[in-house]
């Protein structure tokens, strides 16, 4: 009993502590984060703008740091909207805009080039290049149906272009077309963002009967800002619903938003999918963004993290803690790129475009930097011109340190064993203290699927056997709340 009560102390007080190691190196300081005694961010004193206030580690220690992007206008032109950007590499990238033009560059942003000039009546809202030749184009032609959107293809780089490939949304609605991406040669999906659904294809997408029309959302509720599509088939788009798919686009689940007006733009950290982030806005009185976090998969979402003069359209973040938020008004020619160092409790206004924001795209240059390109568009008594910044960064993402000082943090939720499984696993938990204890188990969009414990749980450590029964293979979450306590870790079942 006496080893016990020991061993319940000295967790309790890891617990506790902050989870923060400041190590000194060849004279410089850097702070490293961790979560779940893994280290997510190093910044090290050379990041562009970062200065710390305070570094102390004590059960009172607090990191107060401000962080500021340097964004520089590369490219501008009369006359056009800047919907979207892809680059290939770390050099060649595309522009997508309305009045069906296509820009691309071969030097990383500094310069750009006409590939397309169709003018009226062709609006383009979606690029992504598979490689420097083979891009893919979506948006509509204003004079064809309303309920069709159009795509097309390069195949060398926007020297010749396929003729329109036309998707006739199936049933009444807007089949003007939105954000692509492609996985891989193969499998890719084409936002329907008006009307709540999406196309999907497994056979490379190059002709009409390529193409399958998903319905996302059962109500039809359209989607906003920018989606998050990751190599292993996750996808998250975010609007009237939260909604989330685990095989490329091909089926979904849909959820309401994290916020009660509605979301705008999604984006998850690769890794695990706990982490996530979504934007909004009004352009209705009071105008305002806002942006809101989740740090167990999209089960529960926090409130409002800070209210910004503008509608955020697009959330971008490379860990727990550095991130980008991207929006504004394009009429009222005001917008601007936000930047966060603490997961996004803080903003800082890293530069006013006076153009509102639509897109980002990031590409790793070395082993210790990045660029980053967004576009947007004014529009208001000076007329339509698009824009396009970059910014240089260190990547704050790096390996385990090789020497420091850690505070470790104790974990009450054990990592499932094995993982990933078939027939059952087993999860190890610390209850801490006599009391109320839940440990569930959801799926990817918060709905639970199995209670393994509710209810009165003495203290000490526990084990429970998770059984899927006729569940579907997939990712899944399981959650201990107890106390203070509220961990989530993964499981995947095969």
């Amino acid at each position: 009993m006496k080893l016990l009560s020991a061993l319940l102390f000295m967790s309790l007080s890891l617990f506790a502590q902050k989870h923060i190691m400041v190590q000194k190196k060849d004279g410089n300081t850097v702070l490293r984060l961790f979560l779940n005694n893994q280290m997510i961010s190093i910044i090290p004193a050379s990041f562009p703008g970062l200065t710390t206030e305070s570094v102390e580690v004590n059960d009172q220690s607090h990191i107060s740091k401000t962080m500021q992007f340097n964004w520089t206008l590369k490219f501008s032109a009369q006359g056009k909207v800047f919907k979207d950007v892809s680059f290939a590499n770390s050099q060649v990238g595309f522009i997508a805009t309305e009045l069906g033009a296509v820009y691309k560059t071969e030097d990383g942003g500094d310069n750009w080039i006409s590939v397309m000039n169709l003018g009226f009546p062709y609006y383009w809202y979606g690029v992504y290049a598979l490689s420097p030749d083979t891009v893919v184009i979506s948006g509509f032609n204003n004079q064809g149906q309303i309920n069709e959107g159009v795509i097309r293809w390069t195949l060398d780089g926007g020297s010749t272009w396929s003729a329109d490939i036309v998707l006739t949304l199936p049933g009444n609605g807007v089949g003007w077309l939105e954000k692509v991406h492609f996985f891989n040669q193969d499998t890719g999906i084409v936002f329907n963002s008006f009307s709540g659904g999406c196309w999907y294809t497994s056979n490379g997408g190059k002709d009409v009967d390529s193409w399958t029309y998903v319905n996302i959302n059962p109500d039809l509720g359209w989607i906003a800002g920018n989606i998050d599509a990751q190599s292993g088939g996750q996808v998250y788009a975010t609007g009237i619903h939260f909604a989330g798919s685990m095989d490329f686009g091909l089926t979904w689940t849909s959820n309401a938003s994290a916020d009660n007006v509605f979301d705008g733009g999604v984006d998850f950290l690769d890794y695990d999918n706990l982490y996530g982030w979504t934007g909004g806005g009004q352009i209705s009185a009071p105008v305002s963004g806002w942006v809101h976090r989740t740090t167990d998969g999209g089960l529960e979402w926090g409130p409002r993290l800070e209210t910004f003069q503008y509608p955020i359209r697009a959330v971008k973040f490379f860990n727990e803690t550095t991130g980008l938020a991207v929006g504004g008004n394009l009429y009222q020619e005001a917008g601007g790129i936000y930047s966060t160092s603490d997961g996004g409790d803080t903003w800082n206004a890293d530069i006013s475009t006076s153009a509102e924001m639509f897109s980002l795209d990031s590409e790793i240059i070395s082993a210790d930097s990045m660029d980053i390109w967004c576009v947007g568009s004014t529009g208001g008594s000076t007329g339509f011109t698009g824009k396009l910044y970059k910014t240089r960064i260190i990547n704050p993402i790096t390996n385990i340190p090789e020497n420091g000082s850690l505070i470790p943090h104790a974990e009450l939720l054990g990592q499932n064993i094995p993982n990933p499984f078939s027939n059952t696993t087993k999860i190890n938990f610390l209850i801490p203290v006599n009391g109320y204890a839940s440990l569930k188990v959801f799926d990817l969009l918060g709905n639970v699927v199995t209670i393994l414990t509710d209810g009165v749980e003495s203290q000490g450590y526990k084990s429970v056997n998770f059984e899927p029964g006729p569940l579907p293979s997939g990712v899944y979450y399981y959650r201990l709340k107890t106390g203070n306590c509220n961990e989530t870790k993964k499981l995947i079942l095969q």
